[in-house]
């Protein structure tokens, strides 16, 4: 049977929002509501402890590269090495099949060719090709785990958008289908990567987030199957933090449609 082991460095608490904190919550039981039972989390964070599949560790890093070399670390001391290797963001959600569907198959990685977003502002969703390979993808662990460019960092500690489409060139690569993609990554204009990271609706710029948006392509309702026991729960954070009704009806509230 196939172990995996998913790495998941954790927002700093100082940054760590009350949306930002429940965007967690669905993102571990995302992990915890697995159909297969042969995964562990490593969660590279402010604290110690091992609490069912999750084992947490305590670092005094701050930054995402310098806590995936404690993974590194914590993965090379191990007795035992598992098959493959996940990174997952703590504000994604895994598909709670993924790893069943993958086990009885060979390859140096499975892959989302179509990356999947989803806006929580609006409840739809954006699936795009890209050039480079998304965040969230499953290597074997001895290519996750190989010296890589310059610095000879571990293959999974690279940018993923720059380092993991050069490396798996020419590797035996296997694409999960469109309808079925291994995650979700949430996009929300509360968050630094939108240039915002705001406890507050009022202090976010939403034409600043609107042109964010149109980056990732067009955007249509939600409709993959795999993810839809999170979409209430998604629609009642973003509601309770903007104090504002999501139509699904009429989901043209950025009219990127």
């Amino acid at each position: 049977m196939k172990d995996f082991v998913y790495i998941i460095p954790l927002t700093p608490d100082s940054v760590l929002t009350p949306f930002r904190r429940a965007l967690r919550e669905i993102t571990l039981r995302s992990l915890l509501n697995q159909t297969s039972d042969n995964w562990q989390a490593i969660l590279i964070g402010e604290e110690e402890k091992i609490d069912g599949h999750l084992i947490y560790i305590k670092t005094n890093a701050v930054e995402k590269s310098e806590k995936l070399m404690t993974a590194f670390a914590y993965l090379l001391q191990l007795k035992t090495k598992s098959d493959f290797i996940i990174r997952l963001d703590d504000d994604d959600i895994i598909s709670p099949f993924i790893l069943e569907r993958v086990a009885t198959v060979e390859f140096d990685c499975y892959v989302d060719l179509y990356h999947s977003f989803y806006d929580i502002s609006s409840c739809t969703i954006s699936q795009q090709k890209r050039d480079w390979m998304p965040n969230t993808i499953i290597h074997t662990f001895a290519n996750a785990m190989t010296s890589y460019g310059e610095k000879g960092l571990p293959l999974f500690a690279h940018d993923h958008s720059k380092s993991w489409h050069l490396y798996y060139t020419g590797k035996r690569c296997l694409f999960a289908p469109k309808v079925h993609p291994i995650y979700l990554r949430v996009i929300s204009p509360s968050t630094i990567s939108s240039g915002n990271n705001s406890q507050h609706i009022n202090a976010i710029d939403f034409q600043s987030y609107k042109k964010h948006l149109i980056s990732f392509g067009k955007w249509k309702n939600f409709n993959l199957s795999d993810f839809q026991p999170y979409k209430d729960n998604l629609i009642n954070i973003w509601e309770n933090f903007s104090g504002q009704k999501i139509n699904i009806k009429n989901n043209l509230f950025f009219d990127l449609f």
